[in-house]
Formats: structure tokens, sequence, C-alpha cells
């Protein structure tokens, strides 16, 4: 994601979405075992980006479990990529917003390393965390020259994201299993797809694919620039986010389909939708998409291609606000470590 803040100050979307699990984060901070003093609870929070979207869960799952133990030292790691922009987080940290603020004992820090891997060590952690992150693939398999969105492609073009998404999931499962004390939990809210493999984005990508072809035709873009832009999710049916728990060690306590609609967050029936709903598009997009201009390029001309590219997706969101804003379908499920 965009550093420096960027996508914190314009991710509201992602932290309306998340609300949809954030009683069950303070359901298992109720429920899960604690450990015998001194250890400390370790709370783990599973793609943390800039941190603007974890401050508030974590406050609340730290008054939940300060409610069972006053004295409890609790650990909050904040995981994400080793190229995130931490600082934004370790800011809101020491600022009054901060969960620390007021909180004794609240050891927050951050491991940077895929959670597509080892974390923690084995039996350490107790509750977990993730806000729309386990959409995002470890790798693009492939990619499909004009398109750049999983729900969009055919059945064939899917199959390599179907399989890597498996693959991730699976990973993201047995890592987690290890970690977990048996009985922690894990309280997960990600992108998803209905059972027909929408997932209430189609709109807006297909927008972004017009554009990225217009740019390609004006000659702003090369097409070999354009054929390695590729948005590296798959938004998993919940038949994809159930198939491995059991087997993964996991009991399944709670799972919900839901959805949350930009054009309300965004207010797409007001004047300056376009204005208002780029900075969001665009810190999700920028990284991802223009990462893979050509290494001949000078910064101007990045700049100059990234600009041309957000202007003209602006102009068609204005257009037609209802059909760019996303009814992003999110996935929450509340996992136990099986104790069997």
């Amino acid at each position: 994601m965009l550093g420096r803040g960027f996508y914190s100050e314009h991710s509201q979307a992602q932290r309306e979405a998340a609300r949809a699990a954030d009683a069950w984060l303070v359901e298992a901070a109720l429920t899960v075992p604690l450990p015998a003093a001194p250890t400390p609870v370790l709370i783990g929070d599973f793609g943390c980006a800039g941190g603007a979207n974890e401050i508030a869960p974590m406050a609340e799952a730290i008054d939940a479990l300060r409610s069972r133990d006053a004295a409890a030292p609790i650990e909050v790691a904040h995981t994400d990529l080793p190229e995130n922009d931490f600082g934004p987080l370790f800011a809101l940290l020491r600022g009054p917003r901060g969960y620390p603020a007021g909180r004794g004992e609240v050891y927050p820090h951050v491991v940077g390393r895929t959670l597509y891997g080892p974390l923690f060590p084995a039996g350490r952690l107790h509750l977990g965390w993730s806000s729309i992150t386990l959409h995002w693939l470890s790798t693009a398999p492939t990619t499909v020259p004009g398109r750049v969105y999983s729900n969009l492609l055919t059945e064939a073009e899917a199959a390599p994201f179907r399989t890597r998404a498996e693959e991730d999931w699976r990973r993201f499962l047995a890592e987690r299993a290890r970690e977990l004390v048996p009985g922690g939990e894990l309280v997960l809210v990600a992108g998803a797809s209905e059972p027909d493999r929408t997932s209430g984005a189609e709109g807006l990508f297909t927008m972004i694919e017009e554009q990225l072809a217009a740019l390609v035709g004006a000659g702003t873009l090369r097409a070999g620039e354009s054929e390695k832009i590729f948005y590296p999710t798959w938004n998993r049916t919940p038949d994809e986010w159930r198939a491995p728990l059991a087997e993964s060690g996991f009991d399944l306590l709670a799972d919900e389909l839901s959805a949350t609609d930009d054009a309300i967050t965004y207010d797409a029936t007001a004047p300056g939708f376009a204005e208002r709903y780029t900075p969001f598009v665009r810190a999700i997009t920028e990284r991802p998409f223009f990462r893979w201009l050509d290494g001949d390029r000078s910064p101007a001309e990045r700049e100059a291609v990234t600009e041309a590219f957000y202007a003209g997706l602006a102009e068609r969101m204005a257009a037609d606000p209802r059909a760019a804003a996303c009814r992003w379908h999110v996935e929450s499920l509340r996992l136990r470590r099986s104790t069997r």
C-alpha cells in the first residue's frame, strides 16, 4: 500500500468492511486462554499497513482482556511485508489516539515478514486479527494481457490464481495453527466473492482496464508495461474460505458473508464523487500497478504515467459513479485452534 500515511488517510472503506467482525474480536478476547504470569498475552495483527484501521480494534481487544485480568501484560505484534511503511503506525501508537495511551503494560512491536510464513514461536500466540488483507496473494502466478482483476478472468485464465489462493490460505492456517495456543482464536475479515464469483468490484476494475488500454493506445504506457500489471488478489467464495479449516486444526465458530457499499461511504449521489473516490482507489492500486514501469523511465516519466492514469480514471468514474463505486463482499471468520 502507499506509504507516508496516504493509505491510512484514504482507507475508510476498509475500516467499514472490517466492522462486521469487531464484536467477534471482543468475544474472542473474553474467551481465549490466558497465560500464567509473568508471560504476556500476545495479540497478532496480520496486515497492519499504516495502522489507522488497527488502533480501535486492538484497543477493544486489550480492554476485553483486561476485564479478565487487569494486571496482564499484553504484547501486540503488528505484521506486514518488509517493504511496508511502518512509520505512520509508530506515530499513531505514540500519540493520544494510540491504544497504549492510558493503558499500562501494553507493548506494541512490528514484524516485517509475509503472513504466509512463520511469524511467532510455536504455542506463543493467543489471539489473532486480520483486517482486509487475506485476499492479497503472496505473488501473482501469471498475468493476463488486457486483464488486471481475477474476478474478470475466464475459468481457464483464473485457474492459476485459484491454485495460488488455496496454497496461500492453507499456508496461513498451518502457520497460525502452529503459533496459537490450544483454544486460541483468530478473527479474520477479507475480500470475498459470492458463490457466483462476483466480488462487487467488477465495475471499477472494468474502468481500470479500459483506462490502461487507453494509455497504451495514446503511447503513454508501453504495451509491455501494461501486460505486467495485475491486481494480485483472489476473493475466495465462502466454500473456499471454509474448505481447509478442519484439516488445518481449526474449529469454525462463526462466519458471515456481508458487503459494504462505497457508493454510500463516498456518496456517489453528490457532486465531486470522483475527487473523493480517486484517492481511495489510488491508495490500493498505485504500488501494485506502477511498480512494473520499465526501469529506464525517469522519475518524471513515471510520475507522468501515473498521473495520466488517475486523471483519466477519475473522468470515467465521474461519468458513471454508481458503476465505479464498489460494493465489496467480505467474509468474516471466527476460528478457534482445536484442542483435540
